[in-house]
């Protein structure tokens, strides 16, 4: 049986926050695929969190610069996620949340077909 130090360190190197041997944003980025950012200081400090000895100007360089955006992949909600795995991601999470959002598009009046 595992202990509950064994799973808590597994859990930290897993989501990259003790021990990553990734070098930039982007790299964190790709190997979380998406990092909440419906609030952008949260979203940068998780990004920052897991790059010891990085600088906000590094992950906002990987905004500037499009290796990273912030869009609306899953859940309605905001997060970082590498450009290059963004259109598949839209393409298929975007056709539930639609579904999902069916009703208050009625009541506003919008028709998802058009």
């Amino acid at each position: 049986m595992m202990k509950s130090t064994d799973i808590i360190r597994y859990r930290l190197h897993n989501q990259q926050i003790a021990g990553t041997k990734l070098r930039n944003p982007l790299e964190i980025v790709e190997r979380l695929g998406a990092v909440q950012a419906q609030d952008y200081s949260g979203g940068l400090w998780g990004i920052r969190l897991r790059l010891p000895g990085s600088k906000l100007v590094d992950i906002e360089k990987a905004l500037i610069n499009r290796k990273i955006i912030r869009t609306w992949p899953m859940r309605g909600t905001l997060h970082f996620v590498p450009a290059r795995d963004a259109r598949w991601m839209l393409e298929l999470l975007t056709p539930r949340v639609i579904r999902r959002s069916a009703g208050r598009y009625k009541e506003l009046g919008l028709n998802v077909d058009e």
